[in-house]
């Protein structure tokens, strides 16, 4: 009888891997749990077995129990108390005694594994919480090969139990939210293998994600060569399902680590026909790849396996699964061809996860987008991979005449993107064209002209008010930037009302999910287009004077965000007038708390006719389970209360004002530049309409997304008091389990069935999401593009993204990844890992932007050049590869972002 986290628990100490016991992890380990799987399945692995978890509970007395309690309160930053605390466990580890006959069971199970006690033995660490498939803790504790007799096995297991307590081990579960206090260890011990060759095999490509070609890394020797990086292994990939062996790279090896007789491992000099030769024949590479594939399916994921080849008979080492894989699409196509999903969240500048439900949502609105204006019903045109929205782009690449320009319009929008699909066409192009070029065009015909026939009949109700809009825009007189907000908000608030129509919440939560037409029909766009047009005519009318043409767009009274960013500082002055309102603001104060103190009420009708105006949005506001600001208005009152702190006087309208002066004086330069030219005064005339349609234009960019905003709250407001039903009637725990319910659950639910739900375990995978970046491009095969951004001439170290702001700034950094709990100083150079409404606030005292994400139109973009501030979207890893504090030069016409610290 021993304790396993906290709890009695009897149970074995020593077990044979062939024991159907080995294949409890609690007991055995990860390690030593697979490694018994797959002997069970008769995958050829080392007769062995496992010293269990049993043992390193009993090893640990009340002293060392503490220890191990108390490296919860250690700051994981503090290296220094944590070799502290760590070395202090392992001593006591150590010089702990194993219970009486568990040594007299090691050696019975010695002298029964197939070798005498005097023989040589893999002595390996097998931990509870390892081989997971989202954490491996690869290397985390000990290992030692060709250990020789009964003494030192003993005390090589003691060595391992130890080693759960190394300075990595437990840095990295600190990483990964592993309680130290919940993992146990166990240490298998298996006949030590005399290696002619070694190394790892990839049931799918680490690399890029793709499922179906293996890779494959192979060294002569012991694979510790492999693992230490001392030798240049060779490298083969092959395709799973043809078994062709797509290229094989040899490596120069010029040692290998091989066994000694008395004892642990030797690195010897190859010779030199060894040293440039193939490690592997194409038949054993084959064979390693069918016993992947064999293993893949007994664990149901892709596999890291370890093997050694000895007298050309392959026995594996060890199995656990490639963490590091972005999760597949799904669903799943119906057949085996290549489909290319491209990024919602990228083309809104919001790639990160959301919840099970509100994913539901963003499958149902964009599947009714689609159909609606005439694209096939019956595809899948949306799909979910790591908690993130994918749409369906693989009609486009598979319709020749699109296939060629695609990558390049959809760099127009997203470069990342554009880059992703033209990498993916230049490797992959012949799996989009079929059998036959020429059928394939044919075949297409009815197709695409079903398609173009039904999206013209669903817009021509649409396109008279784009062309009026279009035409008034240039000719006439244009819409009115206010008449365009309210057109959209009147539109986003017909379609949030039918949702509030029927008073059964069962009704309304069904509506969410049953997109109503409306939603899909979009107000004319025709100002917008007119503006876009205007500004690329006056790009090609003055290509020397980029600095002009951009300052035109400048100081618009009527944009959105800039609406927003002044009436928050305008708020923020206020603050600053009543010091007890800063101080409450500091205190963390509620509204109705700080509308007591002397200047309150002030500030409380400010913010409250604020939330009249922009209440319905929110930061990350495509996330539907997030709160909108009238439901938390702490939320806006932190990010007051960081404009507050950043800065001791406030010269916003001010600084709008020179943007507005500096737009004017831009324009009278270009018409005066037009009047010198041949037709001066008709070129005038033609220049001074471009500008005012531009201008105008462009006021609107972000009117759809406020709009829409308001549908998003009814969204969310009605699944939240679905949750709030059905946590009062004791089928939830809380209200916020509804988030991690799927669309039709939760229909059950409130239409009074019982479901088997793990929303724990949904809850931890949301987590898991959160943590691994999303790629902006993914295919059907688990491939995940980055979408390297190429460049010429690129500054040695600098970090390549899009430039979409012109200029060039150096300043200290500043990281921040919630803007609504962090400021930025002004002068600072923002990096951010995304831009949407939520975070522009910020950008008033920003000397510069990096962002991870996003395009020429997003809304980072957007508000950086109405500011007149450099930045570069769709940078990689910015805000882990940049850190607060060092200095960085951004050039917001080339990309690049340089770490000068």
């Amino acid at each position: 009888m021993s304790e396993l986290n906290g709890e009695q628990v009897d149970g074995p100490t020593v077990v044979s891997l062939s024991d159907p016991e080995a294949t409890d992890r609690e007991l055995v380990g990860g390690k030593g749990a697979n490694l018994a799987q797959l002997a069970s399945a008769g995958v050829p692995v080392p007769d062995g077995f496992c010293v269990t978890t049993v043992i390193y509970q009993q090893l640990l007395d009340k002293h060392t129990k503490k220890a191990i309690a108390s490296l919860s309160n250690l700051d994981p930053a503090d290296s220094e108390a944590i070799a502290d605390a760590g070395a202090t466990i392992r001593k006591q580890i150590r010089e702990s005694e194993f219970p009486d006959g568990v040594q007299d069971s090691i050696r019975e199970m010695l002298n029964t594994s197939g070798a005498p006690v005097n023989k040589s033995y893999a002595v390996r660490s097998s931990a509870t919480a390892e081989d997971l498939p989202y954490a491996s803790f690869a290397g985390q504790q000990e290992t030692f090969l060709n250990v020789q007799g009964l003494d030192a096995v003993i005390d090589r297991i003691r060595d391992c139990m130890a080693s759960l307590y190394t300075d990595r081990a437990i840095t990295y579960r600190e990483q990964n939210g592993i309680a130290h206090a919940n993992v146990s260890l166990a240490v298998v011990i298996q006949q030590m293998v005399s290696a002619d060759a070694s190394g790892v095999l990839f049931t799918a490509d680490p690399m890029t994600g793709n499922r179906n070609e293996s890779v494959i890394e192979a060294c002569r020797g012991l694979g510790e060569g492999l693992v230490s990086g001392e030798v240049n292994v060779d490298n083969i990939k092959i395709d799973t399902r043809s078994g062709d062996i797509l290229s094989y790279e040899v490596g120069e090896q010029r040692t290998a680590v091989h066994l000694q007789p008395s004892g642990g491992t030797k690195t010897v000099e190859l010779p030199r026909t060894d040293q440039s030769s193939r490690v592997l024949t194409n038949e054993q590479v084959r064979t390693l790849v069918e016993i992947g594939e064999e293993i893949e399916a007994i664990f149901d994921r892709p596999q890291d396996v370890e093997w050694s080849l000895t007298d050309g008979e392959i026995t594996v080492l060890q199995a656990r699964p490639i963490t590091s894989l972005f999760p597949l699409p799904s669903p799943t196509p119906d057949d085996d061809g290549l489909y290319v999903y491209i990024s919602m969240g990228h083309g809104q500048s919001f790639a990160e996860a959301m919840p099970p439900l509100v994913l539901d949502i963003w499958k149902s609105y964009v599947q009714t987008l689609f159909t609606e204006y005439g694209f096939d019903p019956n595809t899948q045109w949306v799909v979910e991979a790591g908690g993130r929205i994918y749409i369906n782009i693989t009609g486009a690449l598979r319709f020749a005449p699109m296939r060629k320009r695609f990558p390049e319009h959809l760099s127009e929008a997203n470069e990342q993107m554009g880059a992703a699909v033209k990498d993916l066409l230049d490797r992959r192009g012949e799996e989009f064209q079929g059998d036959g070029f020429l059928l394939e065009r044919i075949a297409s015909i009815p197709t695409v002209a079903s398609t173009i026939g039904s999206l013209l009949w669903n817009i021509l109700p649409q396109m008279r008010t784009v062309f009026d809009g279009f035409l008034g825009a240039f000719f006439g007189d244009p819409v009115s930037p206010k008449q365009e907000q309210a057109r959209w908000e009147g539109w986003g608030k017909n379609v949030a009302s039918q949702l509030r129509d029927p008073e059964d919440i069962a009704e309304q939560v069904r509506l969410v999910f049953d997109i109503p037409r409306e939603a899909t029909q979009y107000p004319s766009m025709g100002g917008l287009v007119a503006g876009t047009v205007a500004e690329g005519m006056l790009e090609s009318q003055f290509p020397d004077a980029s600095d002009d043409v951009n300052a035109v767009g400048r100081g618009l009274p009527e944009e959105m965000l800039t609406k927003i960013n002044l009436r928050i500082s305008d708020i923020a002055d206020i603050a600053r007038e009543y010091p007890p309102v800063a101080d409450a603001l500091n205190q963390g104060s509620s509204l109705d708390e700080i509308k007591s103190v002397d200047g309150g009420e002030r500030f409380w009708s400010a913010v409250t006719d604020f939330l009249d105006d922009y209440g319905h949005r929110a930061t990350g506001e495509l996330d539907i389970s997030r709160p909108r600001w009238q439901d938390d208005p702490s939320l806006v009152l932190n990010i007051i209360q960081s404009t507050v702190n950043s800065s001791e006087e406030s010269d916003h309208r001010d600084r709008f004002r020179e943007l507005e002066q500096g737009a004017n004086a831009a324009a009278q330069r270009l018409e005066r530049r037009a009047g010198q030219r041949f037709f001066g005064s008709f070129r005038q005339r033609i220049v001074r309409k471009l500008i005012r349609t531009y201008r105008g234009g462009i006021q609107t960019r972000e009117y759809p997304k406020h709009g829409a905003g308001y549908f998003f709250t009814a969204w969310h407001e009605v699944l939240r008091e679905a949750g709030e039903l059905l946590t009062s009637n004791g089928v939830l725990s809380t209200a916020e389990d509804v988030w991690f319910l799927r669309k039709e659950e939760l229909s059950n639910l409130l239409s009074g069935e019982s479901i088997d739900v793990d929303i724990n375990a949904r809850r931890s995978a949301y987590q898991r999401h959160i943590s691994i970046d999303a790629p902006p491009v993914l295919t059907s095969d688990g491939e995940s593009l980055r979408g390297d951004i190429e460049r010429e001439e690129i500054p040695e170290g600098a970090l390549v993204g899009t430039g979409v702001s012109d200029g060039t700034v150096e300043g200290v950094a500043r990281v921040v990844r919630d803007p609504s709990e962090e400021s930025i100083e002004k002068g600072e150079i923002l990096v951010a890992p995304s831009s949407d409404p939520g975070w522009t606030p910020l950008f008033l005292n920003a000397a510069g932007v990096v962002v991870e994400v996003g395009g020429q139109m997003s809304h980072g973009s957007l508000v950086a050049r109405e500011y007149g501030i450099p930045a570069v979207v769709a940078v990689q890893d910015a805000t882990r590869q940049i850190q607060t504090g060092q200095r960085i030069r951004i050039d917001g016409s080339t990309g690049f972002v340089e770490i000068l610290e």
